[in-house]
């Protein structure tokens, strides 16, 4: 056996002849004659002393296991309520984000989903979503935040999605000029601008904001495309006036996004 062990035993031994003590010295005490019961009298005072002072002591001890046990269950309904926390700032905020979409582009949202990664290929723009089929995305379901158009979405699995960005080399976007007349094609231009198409005679200039224009195409009308920042110069005889658009939404920090029903 181990010291340790030895200790212990010795410890528990003790306590359990305070007890011991002080109940028979509080029930049974003998009554004896004269001088000697005079001289054992401190002995019984004592051991009676002891064992109450031995049996506060494992009170308190058994207390504060209590203690602690109740401080532990605390604890872990204090951790779970903060979990619960999270879980309702975090849906909070996605109900927020909907209702932003919806009160400044006015379109029903399907869906808020999480941008897990992005293509890493740098050959094409496209998004990562952490939702898909099961959380009722499917293939040409319009995406956007209350900044403006992201993309639409080209492939689903049930718990994922792809997103083709408007800054995809594969993107095509009908656009019309906001408070102008004016429509044409946005074309992803990689890394970061669009290039837009639109008739030669269409007043434009640096500023104007694009929107998204195609009555019959991918996307709802009035969603915010980009802004002009550079009318390049018409060559005689072109067709088309060539625009350079900065996108609305900063793609590369997008957390979340909001995806629509399709047209």
């Amino acid at each position: 056996m181990s010291d340790t062990a030895i200790r212990r035993a010795l410890l528990v031994g003790l306590l359990l002849l305070g007890v011991l003590l002080a109940t028979l010295t509080r029930q049974s005490a003998p009554t004896l004659p004269g001088e000697f019961a005079a001289r054992t009298a401190p002995l019984f005072g004592y051991s009676f002393r002891l064992g109450q002072n031995v049996k506060a002591s494992l009170a308190a001890i058994f207390d504060r296991r209590d203690l602690r046990a109740e401080q532990r269950k605390m604890q872990a309904e204090l951790q779970q309520l903060r979990q619960e926390n999270q879980r309702l700032t975090l849906e909070n905020r996605k109900l927020q984000a909907a209702l932003r979409v919806q009160t400044v582009q006015g379109l029903g949202v399907v869906a808020v989903a999480p941008v897990i990664d992005d293509d890493p290929s740098g050959l094409y723009r496209r998004l990562y979503l952490g939702a898909g089929s099961a959380q009722g995305l499917r293939v040409g379901m319009p995406v956007t935040t209350a900044s403006g158009l992201v993309g639409v979405i080209t492939e689903v699995t049930p718990n994922n999605a792809v997103v083709r960005t408007v800054l995809d080399p594969e993107s095509r976007v009908g656009v019309r000029l906001a408070g102008a007349p004016g429509r044409g094609i946005a074309y992803g231009a990689p890394p970061s601008m669009l290039r837009v198409e639109i008739a030669p005679e269409a007043s434009v200039k640096p500023g104007d904001k694009v929107v998204s224009g195609a009555l019959q195409g991918l996307y709802p009308a009035g969603i915010t495309v980009g802004i002009v920042e550079q009318v390049l110069p018409i060559s005689p005889g072109a067709l088309k006036k060539v625009l350079m658009v900065r996108p609305a939404v900063q793609l590369s920090l997008l957390e979340e996004v909001q995806v629509l029903k399709p047209l």
